[in-house]
């Protein structure tokens, strides 16, 4: 089996990871947008990066799936604003709203290149290179073709269309849309004019020819066929199959009836996310379930939701995750399970391996996850099914952002799994986890990235990075704090490969928090030494600033008010005071004493304060005595604030440093209405 490894595929820009994919030989692929370019690249069994390619059609381009040929080819699909794209042989010149890609397998040229008459949110190809795709349509003159459904769409009603091209790309072989029109609000209300919303999410193709769409719908009147395992009257996720010859539906099911209505929304409790199918036609569903009566099969590994018992419909309970594995037929399960704890679980993405194993990734808000495998307790997960369902021999929780968008395995067993932010780990699910970099995050707030700005707090993840018994630094008779602790150093490199040492604050087994140097540049990759083992190069990318405002447990932020009090619902800020707030991340404007506890104020003007839309007055912003140089006290102004800008006594704060805002944080203020603050710099 090849080996693990973590990497950050991104630079100085923002990534989003919309899909990967993995071949036998343990390459990973992965397609998604940086910026308003979209991209395409390859990494080799290591992690390196080996193919590398944007393009634009000078609008918005956004790819939504990937997919990969026997010999390699990209094929990507999405949505677009367009007016540009390079086409190739186009089945459709006018621009958008959707597109379709082919690039060769070094990514340079494109094979083919079209436009298509809606957004498309999921892509497919068969041995021969027939494209299928799938989404959501309201135009009623979307393409139906002989034998195929043609359900009615305009205006309000949506539906979901299935739709085959040609391996060349210039013409529709099949397609057609289903619809639904009846819709439950409740015993007491009308929904008669409110939106019907069925849409494909996924799609998968077989070795047979056979196209199996995974979609959602808030209608309860599909043209669920015969003999399905959920006829009309069920809501929510659904299943459909398309024949090989492309004359009709095979089969249509829903997985349940279950909703919680409230007019004018539905709220059906399943909902479809992706989608496999195994050489034998058996299609393997997930996402997400609220339902008490999802149809989970004895000796499943969780036969029963693990949600709170339903006294009102409001506010919607937590979902678990599920897995369900449909028959060829569409007409019974052959498994289904939950998987959940007492919190929301989500599954975002599944895939198959050799050994007839699930795999799905997603997120979890429950601390009763099972975690058997994990190193973190962190909100993504990674779990594996059994062939049958009534074992899970992998389950791990890991760092929010590092493994929830996409998951697909190797030839080798090997999990390949992204998170959106462009971060891709190889996991061996049969060995313990090795010693590496998973991401680095702003230690005040932010997303797991690869990305640090000069005299930034930074908290690192990774399995076996430090001690086993946790340890923070403390400073010594000068204030200085130590840059190697309990035998554990973090190295910068800078383009050359010379390393600058990080102060550290914490290290532990999984997270390490520390200090990024001010003066550095050109840098290139972050090292963790522990002891005598040092962890792979992890790529990071230097950016002017990265401001975040440190925060309570309940995601209020750090602030102490004018007169003293700790800001919270009870001791709000009155409009017209002054608090003070804690930031780090704010870049070169706000170096200080690196590695030192800050003595004395020093006002940088670094950062700037607003306050739902209003700018605040910011007398001080600079270095915070008692606290090490990198973070940064900002005084700021309550600013007179309109009405409707302050709801019930919270308001949203920003900082601005360098250009970038921080996410917003709600501060109490005691107006009783709400407004946001947020620090820039």
């Amino acid at each position: 089996m090849a080996g693990e490894f973590s990497t950050f595929i991104g630079d100085t820009s923002n990534y989003h990871v919309a899909r990967i994919r993995a071949d036998a030989a343990g390459n990973t692929y992965i397609a998604g947008n940086r910026s308003s370019d979209a991209f395409v690249m390859k990494l080799d069994p290591s992690g390196d990066v080996v193919v590398f390619n944007t393009f634009s059609g000078k609008g918005i381009d956004t790819i939504n799936d990937l997919a990969v040929d026997a010999t390699g080819n990209f094929y990507v699909a999405g949505a677009t604003t367009s007016v540009h794209l390079p086409l190739q042989n186009p089945f459709q010149s006018k621009p958008g709203p959707g597109f379709i890609v082919k690039f060769t397998p070094y990514g340079g040229q494109i094979l083919f290149a079209t436009y298509f008459p809606a957004p498309i949110n999921a892509l497919a190809i068969d041995a021969a290179g027939n494209v299928y795709v799938t989404g959501t349509n309201n135009h009623p003159s979307f393409p139906v073709t002989q034998g195929m459904p043609a359900g009615t769409v305009a205006g309000t009603v949506y539906g979901v269309f299935v739709t085959k091209l040609a391996a060349t790309g210039d013409r529709i072989l099949y397609s057609g849309i289903v619809s639904g029109n009846a819709k439950s609000c409740g015993c007491c209300s009308s929904c008669f004019t409110s939106t019907r919303s069925t849409g494909g999410v996924a799609i998968a193709v077989d070795t047979l020819g056979n196209a199996y769409v995974a979609g959602n719908t808030d209608t309860t009147d599909l043209p669920a066929t015969a003999g399905a395992l959920l006829g009309q009257g069920g809501v929510g996720a659904f299943v459909m199959k398309v024949n090989a010859a492309g004359s009709g539906l095979a089969y249509l099911t829903y997985i349940g009836a279950t909703a919680y209505p409230l007019a004018p929304s539905a709220n059906p409790a399943n909902t479809a996310t992706s989608i496999a199918v195994d050489v034998a036609g058996d299609v393997y569903l997930t996402g997400a379930t609220s339902d008490p009566h999802f149809p989970a099969t004895n000796g499943a590994y969780q036969t029963t939701y693990n949600g709170p018992a339903m006294q009102s419909p409001y506010p919607l309970p937590p979902t678990d995750a599920f897995v369900l594995k449909l028959n060829p037929a569409g007409a019974a399960a052959v498994w289904a399970s939950y998987l959940g704890g007492s919190g929301a679980d989500v599954a975002n993405a599944i895939a198959l391996d050799s050994a007839g194993d699930a795999w799905i990734v997603g997120t979890t808000a429950s601390a009763d996850f099972p975690n058997a495998k994990g190193w973190s307790q962190g909100p993504d997960f990674v779990a594996g099914f059994s062939p049958t369902g009534a074992s899970l021999p992998y389950s791990a929780r890991y760092p929010g952002g590092s493994v929830s968008q996409s998951v697909a395995l190797d030839g080798s067993g090997l999990v390949h799994a992204a998170g959106a932010t462009g971060l891709v780990t190889a996991i061996n699910p049969a060995a313990p986890p090795s010693m590496r970099v998973f991401g680095v995050v702003n230690a005040a707030y932010g997303t797991l990235t690869g990305q640090i700005a000069e005299g930034e707090l930074i908290a690192i993840f990774g399995p076996h990075i430090g001690p086993a018994q946790p340890v923070t630094a403390a400073p010594d008779s000068t204030g200085v704090l130590p840059n190697a602790l309990a035998g554990v150093q973090v190295l910068i490199l800078d383009a050359a490969g010379n390393p600058s040492p990080l102060t550290l604050l914490y290290v532990s087994d999984s997270q390490i928090n520390a200090v990024v140097p001010f003066g550095i540049s050109d840098v290139s990759g972050l090292r963790v030494v522990n002891g005598t083992v040092s962890s792979p190069i992890f790529p990071v990318a230097q950016i002017d600033a990265d401001p975040e405002i440190f925060r309570n447990p309940d995601g209020s932020p750090v602030a102490i008010n004018q007169d003293g009090t700790i800001n919270s619902a009870s001791h709000p800020a009155p409009l017209g005071s002054f608090v003070s707030i804690w930031i780090t991340g704010a870049g070169i404007a706000a170096e200080a004493n690196w590695g030192k506890i800050s003595t004395a104020a020093r006002n940088t003007n670094c950062c700037s304060v607003t306050v739902a839309t209003v700018a605040a007055y910011v007398p001080y912003a600079g270095d915070a005595p008692g606290a090490v140089g990198g973070v940064v006290q900002v005084n700021f102004q309550i600013p007179p604030l309109p009405q409707y800008e302050v709801i019930a006594g919270i308001s949203a704060l920003t900082v601005e440093a360098g250009g970038i805002s921080s996410q917003p944080v709600q501060i109490y203020i005691s107006s009783g209405q709400t407004a946001a603050a947020h620090v820039e710099n």
